[in-house]
């Protein structure tokens, strides 16, 4: 990219707001699941149940639960019999920090061995209608469900920002009625947001410690655990004095205290890392990603690539992961449960696969692999109550993860998956994998389509006529938040004057509203022949405009299908004078075959805005 004063800010925590929004465009079925469940009788296999590891050992299981674990066992007649010499099998992985967007992400996280997700926040009506699902009986096509629902939250505090309307708190009298409400539409336990930004260099309003308190003890009067977002080592604290049983992060402010892991073990505390965020928003890359790891590359979408390759808006430095590596180490001197959570969607996560790597990260950050393995299976099942998952023992649901080699010495292993049951029912990973096939080839024919009529030139708009028009796609179109709840306002119309003393250009005025990072407003040109439809630009290079502004920041955010659900966005400065800004798709993470939409406007800054753009085109 080059342009005066700007720099990379892909989108982070964003994924759940376009999440909505795109995922009409993915259309990636996921239904990997076979068959009803029978006799199976997985041999002389080497068996970590969760906790312990029993050397050539045999389980049976039956209509979808274990009956049988140990040595010496007698095989039932007709049953389906597996040698296990020179594999593993272990209890299904549970992801202890996700946030669940679509039924689909059950499905595909099934592919890689995840049978249970334990969710951190998603939509209400969403979660209920999965969970009458799993009340009923078995869903072998789907990883078992454990959610809060809603967050505990502030009014306009983090969580808010999101698209999805949440009730929030404001008094300590009214945590016991929060509590109860939560519980009542269906809350497993109590998530609540004790974040003001600092660690993030953003301003969040934010519940106080009294409140925390209250909540707390509102919720542990109802028989329920409490999980804390708290980023700042100062906050951290404050939950051990409040007596929350868990964090759902470590810090990331980079700070240090000497007795964080003693404190933690008093207090009887748990703590999911989720060191794959912090390394994203450290801005490293600390172990190599999962998409260069032929044991699962095969089973990537071209959105899941896009997905795992994508940064971070949120930057945080990489002394700030180093400070979360001393204090995962000091957790684990003291004895503290260290649960496995990636904090799927953001950038450079996917849901299922990222566990993988979220365990080789924990390893190398101290944990031994039997621990970290734990942390995937039988300590988030205790921590969260997961009734008869999380082990491998007998009457416990036959949710069984089966890999080449051992994991218990060298982690990674549980990424040569052989077989995933879930509820006793093998996971069809061979219909996936034609499906993931699928949706290759379909990225190969969108990079063999011509490109858009009259495109070639590379010109988009130069404004010189009587009307907002464009040379080739869709055209232009106003683009706010508004469609996921937030009150921007933008309107653009033809301005007299332009860039090298032009006749025309592009005034885009508008009022970012709100203090949370995920808000816009401005305008959007969508070059396939509908709106928001993909059409290949690779035959550029990058995207250039020139921009005349109040000297304030500004975004220009791309919408590709290989990123599923997240824009690729990018600031720049636009003062007086007219300024050319490139942005080339090396930059943003894209190849240029899926464009489906470029937005310019107004989204970092809250306030009212103006912006003068002109000669846009693909270079």
């Amino acid at each position: 990219m080059k342009h005066r004063r700007s720099h990379l800010m892909k989108a982070s925590l964003t994924g759940i707001v376009f999440a909505a929004v795109l995922l009409v465009f993915v259309g990636f079925a996921r239904g990997p699941f076979s068959g009803k469940p029978e006799t199976t009788v997985i041999k002389d296999v080497w068996i970590f149940d969760g906790k312990t590891v029993i050397p050539k050992g045999t389980v049976v299981f039956q209509d979808g639960r274990i009956t049988v674990v140990g040595k010496n066992i007698s095989i039932p007649a007709n049953a389906d019999v597996i040698d296990g010499t020179g594999k593993t099998l272990l209890p299904g992985l549970i992801d202890a920090h996700v946030h669940i967007i679509s039924p689909d992400h059950l499905k595909q996280s099934l592919v890689f061995g995840v049978t249970t997700n334990i969710d951190m926040f998603m939509d209400v009506k969403m979660m209920n209608s999965i969970k009458k699902k799993q009340a009923e009986g078995a869903v072998p096509d789907m990883s078992h469900l454990v959610s809060p629902g809603t967050l505990v939250t502030a009014p306009k505090g983090h969580g808010t920002q999101y698209g999805i309307a949440i009730p929030t708190i404001t008094r300590p009298e009214e945590a016991q009625e929060f509590v109860d409400d939560r519980i009542a539409e269906g809350s497993d336990f109590i998530k609540i947001i004790y974040e003001d930004g600092s660690a993030i260099n953003v301003d969040f309003p934010t519940i106080n410690k009294e409140i925390l308190v209250a909540l707390v003890e509102a919720a542990h009067k109802r028989g329920k655990i409490v999980v804390v977002h708290a980023c700042s080592l100062e906050f951290c604290h404050h939950c051990f004095e409040a007596g929350a049983d868990g964090l759902a992060h470590l810090y990331f402010d980079g700070a240090y205290d000497p007795d964080f892991g003693r404190r933690a073990a008093e207090k009887g505390m748990f703590v999911i890392p989720t060191l794959s965020v912090l390394e994203t928003m450290g801005g490293i890359t600390v172990l190599p990603r999962i998409d260069k790891d032929p044991r699962l590359a095969p089973y990537l979408t071209p959105q899941d690539v896009g997905a795992i390759n994508m940064k971070s808006s949120i930057t945080t430095g990489e002394a700030s992961y180093r400070a979360a590596e001393k204090a995962l180490k000091q957790l684990r001197e003291a004895g503290v449960p260290i649960l496995a959570g990636t904090d799927m969607p953001n950038p450079g996560m996917i849901i299922g696969g990222s566990l993988h790597r979220e365990l080789e990260l924990l390893v190398a950050a101290g944990l031994t692999p039997l621990k970290a393995l734990a942390g995937a299976t039988s300590l988030p099942a205790e921590k969260f109550s997961v009734e008869g998952r999380g082990m491998i023992k007998p009457g416990y649901h036959a949710d069984l993860l089966l890999v080449k080699g051992d994991p218990t010495k060298d982690v990674k292993a549980t990424r040569e998956i052989l077989d995933v049951w879930k509820d006793g029912v093998r996971v069809d990973r061979v219909a996936y994998l034609a499906k993931v096939k699928k949706a290759r080839k379909k990225k190969e024919e969108l990079k063999a389509a011509p490109p858009p009529e009259y495109a070639l030139p590379g010109l988009i708009s130069d404004f010189e006529g009587d009307e907002v028009t464009a040379r080739f796609g869709a055209g232009w179109s106003v683009s706010t938040d508004a469609m996921m709840g937030g009150k921007s306002k933008a309107e653009f119309k033809l301005a007299k004057g332009g860039a090298h003393g032009s006749r025309g250009s592009l005034l885009i005025t508008g009022n970012v509203v709100g203090d949370s990072p995920v808000k816009w407003a401005g305008a959007l040109f969508s070059p396939g022949k509908r709106m928001m439809t993909p059409a290949n630009l690779s035959f550029k290079k990058s995207i250039s405009f020139w921009a005349k502004g109040e000297g304030k920041t500004y975004s220009i955010m791309v919408f590709a299908q290989s990123l599923g659900f997240q824009p690729a966005m990018q600031r720049f400065s636009a003062g007086s004078e007219w300024t050319e800004c490139v942005f080339s798709f090396e930059s943003l993470g894209l190849e240029g075959y899926d464009i489906m939409g470029i937005f310019i406007g107004g989204s970092m800054e809250s306030g009212p805005f103006t912006l003068q753009i002109d000669d846009v085109r693909l270079k």
